[in-house]
């Protein structure tokens, strides 16, 4: 069986990588690029596709990025497997990911063979996550098994913390989000009183430790 790929990244490199990493692959065939959110729905709605390979953070396009576009991919093309690929290490992101039905998570820095493999294994109807990663998150469910601190921050918080670090103003996370400009300042206050911080400053810093931005 031939494996119909699409690849959704916004920056051209990385799709011409992974192009030239799966064109040799003899059950791999491409079928279309994307370099946002829109021109990805699109290919979806005029294509056969059994996989995409999408970055989680890509700004621009009408369905935007993120959980949302997650969200959306699995609602309206549950047939599709979804591979996502990230930078992002915060663990209350990754779990909402797999939560949403995601396939399997990479890290960008990952060895670009995985998604060769990914690829194969989502296709044949089971998900893929690197041991490394899949420790984590299972080291992080025992520690919260036994009264350990859970992730401190929603998904939801993150999102929106993420996109404010990352230049973003309240209004335009808002519309990112489809949600009122009260609902996002309110998320962004609650993320920094849980976190005990009171600038943005502050907040910029500690998106940078955890791995949101």
């Amino acid at each position: 069986m031939t494996i119909k790929v699409i690849i959704a990244d916004d920056h051209p490199i990385v799709r011409l990588g992974i192009r030239l990493m799966l064109k040799d692959r003899l059950n791999v065939e491409i079928v279309g690029e994307a370099s946002d959110s829109s021109e990805l729905i699109a290919q979806l709605g005029k294509m056969p596709c059994d996989v995409v390979i999408t970055d989680y953070s890509m700004p621009g396009g009408s369905y935007k990025d993120g959980l949302y576009l997650i969200s959306y991919i699995r609602r309206y093309y549950p047939e599709v497997k979804v591979v996502v690929l990230t930078m992002l290490e915060n663990l209350a992101i990754l779990r909402s990911m797999l939560k949403l039905g995601v396939h399997s998570i990479l890290c960008k820095s990952d060895d670009q063979e995985k998604i060769a493999e990914a690829v194969t294994v989502v296709a044949d109807g089971s998900h893929y996550v690197p041991a490394t990663l899949a420790a984590r998150l299972n080291q992080a469910s025992s520690d919260e098994s036994w009264g350990g601190e859970a992730p401190l921050l929603s998904a939801r918080e993150v999102e929106v913390v993420r996109l404010f670090v990352s230049g973003m103003t309240i209004t335009e996370i808002a519309a990112r989000l489809n949600r009122s400009i009260k609902t996002v300042s309110s998320q962004k206050n609650n993320a920094m009183r849980k976190l005990g911080i009171g600038r943005d400053v502050d907040l910029y810093k500690y998106a940078t430790r955890s791995g949101i931005g």
